[in-house]
Order: C-alpha cells, then structure tokens, then sequence
C-alpha cells in the first residue's frame, strides 16, 4: 500500500508524541524535576527555586531552556534547507536524534544533569519543531496546553457549529493527548524498573523511526 505524505508524517508526529511524554517523565523523576518539552512548568519550577534560594537546583531548567531554544533553532533550519525534499529533513533529523541519544545513553553515568538536559532539551524542541501534523490537524506533539486548549474549542465548534473538520481536529488533538499520556506511563514505569533502560529504549524508538522511513521513502 502507498502512503502519502500526510500519512507518513502522521505515524512519526504520533510516534514522536510517545517520545516526548517518555523522556519527559524520565527526567522529572530522575533529574530533579526538569521538563524537557513543557518550557512554561520549566520557568515556573526555575523562578520558584530562584526566589528561594535553590540556586544550584535552578540552574538545571536555564540548561534544559537553552537546550530546547536551541533545538527548535535548528529544526527551522533542518526545514529551511530541506523543503524541496519530503522525507530527507525527518530522515536527517532521525540521524542526528540517534547520534545524540547514543551519545547520551552511553554516558549517562558520567556526563552532568545538565548537559545529559541540555541535550535532550535540544531533542525535544528540534522534534516539536518538526513533527507537529497528525492527519490535517497542526499539533504539539510535548506541550498539551495548546492542545487542550484547541480540543476544546474544537468541540464546541462540533457541537454548536456542526463543523465537520473541528470533529476531524478534535479526534485528532484527543489522540495527541492520549499518546502523549500513555508515552509518561510506560516511561515512569519503565524509571521505576531500571531508569538506566529509558534512554535506550528512547534510541531504539528513534531507529525503528527511521528504518520506517527507509521502507516507504521509495513512494515519493
């Protein structure tokens, strides 16, 4: 069977979605609180530790905050340069979310909280710069406020507007949620079994991603 583009795009945004509430738990749990993806609880956990004197403690979300300013610098320019090709950006970007994951994997027991942050903080917001469509609906596959926000509006739109594609939208934006709540599940879990497992499985998540966009690369 052919897949479009869209179709394409929709697997690795709900696939990256999984990844975001999977490492975003791994780091709340394990690095003292620190959001890879959710930038507003990162600067209300920094302005609270800063006002009361946890200096050293605050000084992990300005790392993750300049990891993920960073990353979503640089997947507009991933996208900038690759427009004329459909899956080369998502296919470059794999490899290089690869290549810092094995890094960070490998040196998990040895390099600082916050460098191991600042690198998964550039991870996530080169990933929420990219993967953000699922079906016709724009979503955030790490920051649920906008979606919350955006189901329901959509579901009023349903209900009082009788609009067809806000009912599109809002099964979509409800998908989003639920991926993104089970990803922060089986990523607790898995901390609570053995956290030295969660980056790896993070890589191997990254990897199949990518032999994925091998398999269909030859339908465009």
């Amino acid at each position: 069977m052919k897949k479009n583009h869209t179709e394409v795009l929709t697997y690795l945004t709900v696939a990256a979605t999984f990844l975001m509430g999977f490492i975003d738990a791994y780091t709340f749990m394990e690095k003292d609180g620190v959001f890879v993806s959710a930038q507003t609880g990162n600067m209300v956990s920094f302005s609270s530790k800063l006002f009361t004197g946890q200096f050293i403690e605050a000084w992990g979300h300005v790392s993750v905050f300049a990891g993920f300013a960073l990353g979503a610098f640089l997947g507009e320019l991933v996208i900038q340069k690759t427009q004329q090709a459909a899956l080369k950006k998502y296919q470059v970007f794999l490899l290089i979310q690869g290549a810092l994951l094995l890094m960070i994997a490998i040196f998990q027991n040895s390099i600082s909280d916050a460098l191991m942050v600042f690198l998964l903080g550039l991870i996530s917001g080169y990933e929420l710069t990219i993967f953000r469509e699922i079906g016709t609906t724009t979503v955030n596959d790490g920051i649920m406020t906008g979606n919350t926000k955006n189901l329901m509006n959509n579901l009023y739109k349903m209900l009082f507007n009788k609009d067809v594609a806000a009912k599109k939208d809002l099964i979509n934006l409800s998908l989003t949620l639920l991926i993104f709540i089970i990803g922060v599940g089986v990523g607790s879990l898995i901390v609570q079994i053995m956290p030295i497992l969660n980056l790896w499985l993070a890589l191997f998540i990254t990897l199949a991603l990518y032999m994925f966009l091998v398999g269909v690369r030859g339908y465009f």
